[in-house]
């Protein structure tokens, strides 16, 4: 069985209102996976989205290097699950 936090990325910040877990997208390119500057804002959001939900059943570790691995000359013919409720829905 794999780890549950494979490329370590949750992080916690303290704040009065209590602690919170974030998913910083460094934990990402410190594993080796991609250079995050050179991806466009959108597959950033995507990233962030599957590295947060990873659970290795509905979003596996492969997910996670399939959209770090995004080349826009090189498209990969493979699915990755997108769930943008909280990223598009957040300001409502």
């Amino acid at each position: 069985m794999t780890q549950a936090n494979p490329f370590g990325g949750t992080k916690t910040l303290d704040t009065k209102a209590g602690q919170f877990s974030y998913f910083p997208l460094s934990a990402v390119e410190e594993a080796g996976l991609t250079t995050i500057s050179r991806l466009p804002f959108s597959i950033r959001v995507l990233l962030e989205s599957v590295l947060r939900k990873l659970d290795n059943f509905i979003v596996t570790e492969q997910d996670v290097k399939n959209v770090a691995s995004w080349n826009p000359k090189s498209v990969a013919a493979v699915e990755i699950p997108f769930n943008p409720g909280r990223v598009v829905l957040q300001d409502f």
